[in-house]
């Protein structure tokens, strides 16, 4: 399952990053995040594969801390639940459930951000084949995005470079 989320995001986030590098676009994060999430990522939905809906989309998605974090539950920029309208509450309204796929992102920096990568790690190591992905990019440099991923608390942080000078 995750290979095929981990091709999914890789290609979708590939396509976005030729689109903010190589045109006029600018926006801060929240603006990034809604752009990536609605223009490429829900459109590239298919069924049969573990991001069949839109609707399996959360932009601040609330899901549990895990284990570096002292709060109950945590907003992350942009999650994939396995199923349409999936959330992290259960019958009790307590924060259990964990998504398939988590996002932080950042558009202030070409580099990752150290504390990203390292609570990915934590909650990726602790809710084995959940993947987290980290994304960066500088908006008004538009020099580089990159993106990490982390699986089962390893990190890859060359897993995708965009530079705006290649094609």
């Amino acid at each position: 399952m995750n290979g095929s989320l981990d091709a999914l995001l890789h290609t979708t986030l590939t396509t976005f990053a030729h689109s903010i590098l190589h045109t006029p676009w600018y926006g801060k994060e929240r603006e990034a995040v809604s752009y990536y999430a609605f223009n490429f990522l829900a459109k590239a939905a298919q069924p049969g594969t573990p991001f069949y809906d839109a609707g399996q989309l959360a932009m601040e998605g609330r899901m549990p801390g895990g284990p570096l974090n002292t709060k109950k539950q945590v907003c992350k920029d942009l999650v994939i639940w396995p199923a349409p309208g999936v959330n992290c509450w259960n019958e009790q309204r307590e924060a259990v459930r964990y998504p398939l796929v988590v996002m932080e992102w950042k558009a202030n920096s070409n580099t990752l951000y150290p504390y990203d990568l390292e609570q990915l790690a934590s909650l990726t190591a602790h809710v084995p084949g959940m993947l987290g992905v980290a994304v960066t990019f500088d908006a008004k440099k538009k020099e580089v995005l990159r993106a990490a991923k982390v699986l089962n608390g390893e990190v890859e942080e060359e897993w995708l470079v965009v530079e705006a000078n290649k094609g």
